[in-house]
């Protein structure tokens, strides 16, 4: 095969066995509308749902910017490494793990993915049945399921297209929404006086916004990041991305929350008159998100398995259809906080290796086999799980330390060894 027909063949399958070359890499202004397309996400509004029915305002908003920060830092650790690496999560993780432990993050990634899809693909349903009753939840999200499985199987130039729909129009009905909702409340001086439960106590508030986009911040952003022509864009994205993009959705779900009494964002916008102009940004907000799900984990998977993406794309949205027809949006407490022990730990390890390892560059996998199991990788990735379930402080910080502590010690025995 000649160098011509290797990188058709490379970019039909979105490279995911290889880095992106530099002159295949996009420019800074379509990087960015993919990035906020995957971050406008409802689950990131449920969450600030519940954070702002739990919370008083000026705690919600403390609670919101830490998790922010928070999400930003991790977002650029691993897109300035993909973008100088030209590397997929799925690469990355095959480096820190090895060639059969890289299964353990690719089976996360698949996981947390599908739910993720299939949380979406349902909301499409119920979107519809709020505005519509007498059209049935599981079939439109079964057709929605469907059709977002399709834009993501072909890559980047459709999702980039959606994206540029979907981000100006999401924003536009954001900004009306939160402002309907302040002044039913009498303006920013009302909503301070607003008395709420205190159910949640303010690190729990930070780690509910910190899983709302883990997998986003970690898995996702090297996928996308590894098309950005160098660190500085990267770095400039995921900034934006997350403090302006995530805090927005977040903000959206909090302030509708505690104006409504209700953490259900589609129940906010019933109330608020909103649900029939409103739904065609929910779809668009749904649609940008899932199918960026559906090319992550596929990409993921990919780099693990012998198998086309395109043909993973499509496991992905059935296994996703599925799940959103066997009711898994009503586990999704429980799946944000699995995500916020599970994801961000796996940072501490990528940036260990990073700096101690591979600072130099990633070897060739033909040049320089890898083991099959990086011993150290897991037991970084387990000790910042564990530490996650400690209450102090913040875990959603302490985990990413601790994983990266016990691996760069592991780093430097072995470098000295």
């Amino acid at each position: 095969m000649d160098e011509t027909k290797k990188t058709g063949a490379a970019q039909g399958d979105e490279f995911s066995h290889s880095s992106v070359p530099l002159d295949q890499r996009k420019s800074f202004m379509t990087v960015l509308v993919i990035s906020l397309g995957y971050v406008f996400v409802v689950t990131s509004m449920q969450a600030g749902g519940n954070i702002g029915v739990a919370l008083n305002f000026q705690q919600a908003l403390w609670a919101i910017l830490v998790s922010s920060v928070i999400l930003t830092v991790l977002s650029c650790i691993v897109g300035a490494i993909a973008a100088k690496s030209g590397l997929s999560f799925g690469m990355l993780s095959k480096y820190s793990f090895g060639q059969a432990g890289t299964w353990v993050p690719v089976v996360i990634v698949a996981v947390t993915t599908i739910g993720w899809f299939s949380i979406d693909a349902y909301l499409i349903g119920s979107s519809a049945n709020a505005l519509i009753p007498a059209l049935p939840i599981l079939p439109i999200a079964v057709l929605g399921g469907l059709g977002m499985t399709f834009t993501a199987r072909n890559g980047t130039k459709w999702m980039s297209i959606l994206s540029n729909i979907a981000v100006p129009v999401i924003l536009i009905f954001g900004v009306i929404s939160m402002v309907l909702a302040v002044r039913s409340c009498g303006g920013v001086a009302g909503m301070r006086e607003m008395v709420t439960t205190d159910t949640l106590t303010f690190a729990q508030a930070v780690s509910l916004g910190v899983g709302s986009y883990a997998v986003g911040a970690v898995m996702f952003t090297p996928d996308i990041m590894r098309f950005a022509k160098n660190i500085k864009t990267s770095v400039v994205v995921m900034v934006i991305t997350i403090m302006v993009g995530n805090s927005f959705m977040v903000l959206f779900g909090a302030i509708g929350a505690l104006a409504t009494g209700t953490p259900d964002i589609m129940g906010v916008l019933a109330i608020q008159g909103l649900l029939g102009p409103a739904f065609l940004a929910m779809v668009l907000n749904i649609w940008s998100t899932a199918q960026g799900c559906v090319y992550s984990g596929s990409m993921t998977l990919s780099s693990a398995l012998r198998m086309p993406r395109q043909r993973l794309v499509l496991l992905f949205g059935i296994a996703g259809i599925l799940l959103a027809c066997i009711g898994f949006y009503d586990m999704f407490g429980a799946y944000i906080n699995f995500l916020s022990s599970t994801v961000p730990p796996l940072v501490g390890v990528i940036l260990a290796d990073f700096l101690f390892r591979f600072r130099e560059g990633y070897p060739g996998l033909d040049s320089q086999p890898l083991p099959k199991v990086e011993w150290g990788g897991f037991a970084a990735w387990i000790a910042g799980f564990l530490v996650s379930y400690i209450p102090i402080g913040l875990p959603a910080v302490n985990c990413v330390a601790a994983a990266f502590l016990v691996k760069a010690a592991v780093a430097l025995v072995q470098k000295n060894r």
